[in-house]
Order: structure tokens, then sequence, then C-alpha cells
């Protein structure tokens, strides 16, 4: 009971009330999208960069899916699918985050992190207001997560260390089988990968997801605004005036 409770004090988004009974079908639709990512790599001459329009177009429709549960709906599975006349634009935003972070990256690490912390919201914007401009997009992004980016930080740290937790029991279990016989290389990528897989796919992802958009309508309804420093007012000194003269009579 007192976990619960702790759990529960930490949950100030209310990310599991919101998404209770629907946190397998989250999953689920995190499967399809890996299924059809994987089939475009398989793709001969066009693998990754059919994989990554794949990847673009899924992601963009993942979150959509997880939104309306969050707000309480029941999509279908098919509405991960995204209108066919949407995948340029998604292409675009996704190419010019990916661009600016690579550039700002290779410049300086710090501003690489900020620059994708702040257009982390974009995707979510795109799917609610479809008729703005990649630059509207990402300004509203940007605004929108003023005051969250520290905590989207924290979650994408969590979610990989995670899935390194995954890899490192399936390491452990290698070397545990490795004292009694010798294992096959097939079996080390399966024993390290298939861990892993599982976690990024049953928790990591469905986690980041949902705390993502838990996020962004939290920041839809109570947005952080910049504080705005007063300027003192400039003082300005008298000077002095030199002391008069007494004259002696």
């Amino acid at each position: 009971m007192e976990i619960k409770k702790k759990i529960e004090k930490l949950d100030t988004l209310n990310i599991t009330s919101r998404t209770k009974g629907k946190w397998f079908d989250i999953i689920i639709a995190n499967v399809i999208a890996l299924v059809f990512v994987s089939l475009g790599m398989f793709m001969p001459l066009l693998s990754f960069a059919l994989a990554f329009i794949v990847m673009a177009y899924m992601q963009v429709g993942l979150y959509g899916f997880v939104l309306r549960s969050y707000r309480g709906e029941s999509p279908e599975f098919e509405s991960i699918f995204l209108p066919f006349n949407r995948i340029l634009k998604v292409l675009c935003i996704k190419i010019i985050v990916m661009a600016g972070i690579v550039i700002w990256g290779l410049l300086l690490i710090v501003p690489g992190i900020i620059y994708g912390l702040n257009n982390a919201f974009a995707a979510l914007v795109f799917l609610e207001n479809p008729e703005l401009s990649t630059k509207q997009i990402f300004a509203r992004s940007k605004k929108l997560t003023f005051g969250k980016r520290g905590e989207i930080f924290t979650m994408i740290l969590g979610t990989i260390a995670l899935v390194c937790l995954a890899m490192t029991l399936g390491m452990g279990v290698h070397l545990l089988l490795g004292l009694a016989f010798k294992v096959p290389t097939w079996l080390t990528i399966i024993l390290i990968l298939a861990p892993a897989a599982i976690m990024l796919l049953t928790l990591a992802l469905p986690l980041f997801e949902t705390f993502l958009v838990a996020s962004y309508e939290d920041a839809k309804q109570h947005p952080v605004l910049p504080k705005k420093k007063d300027k003192e007012p400039k003082v300005k000194e008298k000077k002095k005036s030199a002391p008069k003269k007494v004259s002696k009579t």
C-alpha cells in the first residue's frame, strides 16, 4: 500500500488513472509500428531511407493513438496510419528536427539537446493543427515545452536506462550459461537483444509516449510563461555642488 501511495504521489500527470485498461492497446500499437519499420529495413537499396520514412510516419500516428487513449477515447488501431497526404509534411518536420539536432550537436552537445527538447511536442502540435506551417509548429512546440524540458530529458534518460538494464540482465544470463557450456553466437545475440526488445515494447516506449502526451496536455492547460525581468529604474545621481566659500568680512 505504501508503494502504491508513493507512485500516486509521483504521478502528478495522472498517467496511471487515464491509461488504466489501455496499456495493452498501446503496446499492440507499438508492435504494429515496429513491424512496419522492420519491413522497410528489408527493402534492398532503399532500406535506410524507407525505414526512416516509415518510422517518421508511424511515430506521429502512434502519438495520435496514445493522445486519444489518454483523453479517454477508444481509438482503433487503423488510426495509427495517417492520411497519405500528410506524409510530406511529417517528413519535413522530422528531417528539420533531425538535421537541427545533428548540426547543433556537432557544434556543441548541449545546444543540440536543447533544440531536440524544444521540438519534442512538434508531432503532437502537427496532429492537432495540421494547417499550421512547419515554422509555426516549431514555434508552438518551443513555447509549450518551456518549463517541461527537464522532465522530458529525464524521461528520455529513464527510457534508455530501462533498455540498458534489460540488456544487462541478458548479458548476465549469457555469462551464467557460458559457465556451463559454450554459447553460440546466435544465442548470444538473442539473449542480449530479446530482453531489450521486450522492455522497449512493453514498458519503455509506452511509458515515454504516455508521459510525453501527458506533459503536452498539461502544458496546454497550465502553460509556464518565462519570467520577465523587471528593469530597475535608473536613479540619476545628483551632482554634488561644490561648497560655497564664505567670504570673511
